[in-house]
């Protein structure tokens, strides 16, 4: 029997479920335990795993167990992260690191004086296709990076529908996590300054009081990048992505639609772009989808004793470019990064 290493999983809502999903079929992984405030639903997952469960996350700091995933909503990753920070654990949190800069700041310390591993779960970077594109730049098929253009949107029943924390959250904090991350890790530049304008109103006349649509413009090391993301795309969009990138540089262009992945669905009322299933196993029992393997990777960094990709400070950096796009949106002005981070 291989090594394997206890694991817990605190948050268990839409995402949070493939956490547990993950770790009782990987063979290095034990599943010992999962967390979440509603004690219904955090029963139902341990009796599907046959683990143990708890509503308190200051349980699971006094715990034998060493290695926990943080899965909560967007705006309450900080208070089970440092807790378990703070109890010397090893955490991987999804993202972003938090919605507040203070707190992105306090978890970043705690994690680089802790003994214990730590990660963001920035999962997109273990895309072949985003992959792919960071091969390309660093083989110097781009040359010197100039200028991109990144947007990731999602269909307005994302908001609606399935978060019920979408209100507290938004298109910047839900989205904007992953392409910033994907743009400074692929051309391997640091964020300067961020200029934003955006929109509000059409979510918040349905309820949920949050941003529609941002634009950013981020300048890095030696060229700029605009960032778009939104929550109102109609919902008959062929998927319930938007996602499309262009890269250009002084000898060359990438471009990248993640949206479609060469195959669609068409019937009497919709033409869709179908998504590789999340959630479930294949035909032939496997978890295959790469947004599954940041999870296995983490099990294996702590096992093997290996410093984790996508450290916290990472998730430090993409909170404050967030936050330098809402100051710009607050103030109309740029908004200085590294005097955020300072």
């Amino acid at each position: 029997m291989p090594e394997q290493l206890k694991v817990g999983v605190v948050g268990l809502g839409i995402w949070g479920q493939n956490h547990p999903l993950v770790y009782d079929d990987y063979h290095r992984a034990d599943l010992a335990v999962v967390c979440d405030l509603d004690e219904e639903r955090a029963r139902a997952v341990a009796a599907t795993y046959g683990c143990d469960w708890t509503t308190d996350v200051s349980e699971l700091a006094s715990s034998d167990v060493a290695t926990f995933s943080v899965a909560t909503p967007d705006h309450a990753h900080f208070e089970p992260a440092r807790t378990l920070l703070e109890a010397g654990k090893n955490v991987l949190v999804e993202k972003p690191l938090a919605t507040d800069l203070a707190q992105a700041k306090e978890l970043t310390r705690l994690a680089e004086g802790s003994s214990g591993k730590s990660m963001v779960d920035y999962h997109l970077r273990w895309s072949p296709d985003w992959g792919l594109v960071k091969d390309a730049v660093e083989q110097g098929e781009l040359g010197d990076p100039v200028m991109g253009y990144v947007r990731l949107s999602d269909a307005i029943e994302v908001a609606e529908n399935w978060l019920s924390w979408a209100g507290r959250s938004g298109p910047h904090w839900f989205l904007f996590p992953h392409t910033m991350d994907l743009v400074r890790w692929i051309i391997g530049q640091e964020p300067r300054r961020v200029f934003a304008a955006g929109h509000r109103g059409v979510l918040a006349a349905k309820g949920v009081d949050t941003w529609d649509c941002i634009q950013a413009v981020v300048e890095f090391d030696s060229c700029q990048v605009t960032f778009e993301t939104s929550w109102i795309i109609p919902n008959g969009n062929p998927s319930v992505l938007d996602c499309h990138a262009s890269l250009y540089g002084d000898k060359g262009k990438i471009d990248l639609d993640q949206d479609y992945a060469g195959i669609s669905f068409v019937n009497d009322t919709k033409s869709s772009y179908p998504w590789v299933p999340l959630g479930k196993k294949d035909r032939w029992g496997r978890l295959d989808h790469y947004m599954y393997a940041p999870m296995r990777y983490f099990v294996d960094c702590v096992l093997d004793d290996r410093t984790p990709e996508c450290p916290l400070r990472d998730g430090l950096v993409g909170v404050a470019m967030i936050h330098a796009v809402l100051r710009s949106l607050e103030t109309g002005q740029p908004v200085d990064v590294q005097e955020l981070l300072a």
